[in-house]
């Protein structure tokens, strides 16, 4: 018994090339070693803050400082920099502990004078781009916030009347840069650190270890990047869904349709009753109902599901038939393997929507051929077919 009921507009100029996008959302592959590297150049105002700092007023504190550094962004999240820092202190000292002393504050005294020093330290730090961790990766994206924290160690000289030559000394560091990417190589930079000094500079004595000499600095620079500059993200196949519109005529024509198979179906129904012996052949080589896919897929339309619910209803009125889904797959477009797994996608579908409508999983089974089903025209053997089981 033949019912064909319906067939999907086909594209007769159709291609197999698959196309592909990148997806950053699907994470990041590492770049090279030599990828994601840096130069940065800044310089800015300090204020250091020792025990006695506060005896000078906060104005004549303020002493010029600037860095140079060189680092690489390992992933868009990490990072590392190397780099030396200038930097210059005016502050208050007790005579006779620290360098770099000048003429006394206050008229009269012998302890307390003003101070002045320079210092040049290497510096390592580790980074971490707050904006990438909590935001994800964006290659348009003008704005980064980076925490930052590390170590230096260098040396300290003095202007005036020293009572020491030099002074070397340990220095822990963190901050924030604020980071605006004006184009793809450069970005404009404004940084905020808070370091600490571990000798006593300024007449606490340096016997004491006591961490407490600090310098808060506040500095603008420019950024240069090298190439590779971005970040590579995989490479995904993209599948364009298949939108079908139908018009009110067309509309109309799948109720109408709908309607025969209906017929069909409640007169088939009618024979099966009629018959007097069970029925242990199907002479009939026809299917009972094609379900018609598009071009790659396995999707089954909304005009088909009304087939297929009709369909469903019958079988649960008659619980001792069996079925047999088959699925094609055209062999004039796609690999073996794309139709290999199309043959089984679109069998599967229809027996999904079946189960789904109420039909007993008992009477249904599904499998694949890879002969054609219609051999005038390959465009018909993108479907799935349901036939009485002999």
């Amino acid at each position: 018994m033949l019912l064909a009921l319906f067939m999907a507009p086909v594209a007769m100029g159709a291609t197999t090339e698959e196309k592909t996008t990148t997806d950053e959302s699907q994470g990041l592959l590492m770049n090279g070693f030599w990828d994601n590297w840096y130069i940065s150049i800044d310089g800015g105002a300090s204020v250091f803050m020792s025990p006695y700092d506060n005896n000078l007023e906060f104005t004549n504190r303020i002493a010029p400082n600037a860095s140079l550094n060189f680092g690489k962004w390992w992933t868009p999240i990490f990072g590392t920099r190397i780099g030396l820092d200038y930097m210059s202190a005016n502050g208050a000292a007790i005579l006779g502990s620290a360098f770099g002393y000048q003429e006394a504050l206050i008229d009269g005294s012998n302890d307390l004078h003003k101070q002045k020093f320079h210092g040049l330290r290497p510096h390592l730090d580790g980074m971490v781009d707050l904006v990438n961790l909590f935001g994800g990766y964006s290659p348009t994206r003008v704005y980064s916030l980076v925490i930052y924290g590390g170590f230096g160690y260098g040396y300290g000289w003095a202007d005036g009347n020293n009572i020491s030559d030099g002074m070397w000394n340990v220095e822990l560091r963190g901050g924030l840069i604020n980071s605006f990417h004006v184009s793809k190589q450069v970005d404009i930079n404004i940084e905020f650190k808070l370091s600490k000094y571990d000798s006593g500079l300024c007449g606490e004595g340096r016997a004491v270890q006591n961490w407490h000499n600090l310098n808060a600095s506040a500095n603008v620079g420019i950024a240069y990047k090298f190439r590779k500059r971005d970040w590579t993200a995989p490479v995904i196949p993209v599948v364009e869904p298949t939108v079908c519109k139908y018009s009110d005529a067309e509309g109309d024509a799948l109720v109408a349709q709908l309607r025969d198979a209906n017929a069909r179906i409640k007169d088939l129904e009618q024979q099966l009753a009629d018959c007097q012996t069970p029925v242990t052949q199907v002479v009939e080589e026809d299917p009972a109902v094609t379900v018609y896919f598009s071009i790659n897929q396995s999707t089954v339309r909304s005009g088909d599901r009304q087939v297929l619910r009709a369909l469903a209803q019958s079988m649960k009125e008659n619980p001792d038939q069996k079925y047999v889904i088959t699925g094609y797959a055209d062999s004039q477009t796609g690999t073996p393997e794309i139709n290999a797994r199309l043959r089984e996608a679109r069998a599967k579908a229809v027996y999904k929507l079946l189960v789904s409508y109420g039909a007993n999983p008992d009477q249904l089974t599904t499998t694949v051929d890879t002969n054609p089903l219609n051999k005038f025209n390959y465009v018909l053997d993108r479907a799935a077919t349901i036939k009485f089981a002999k």
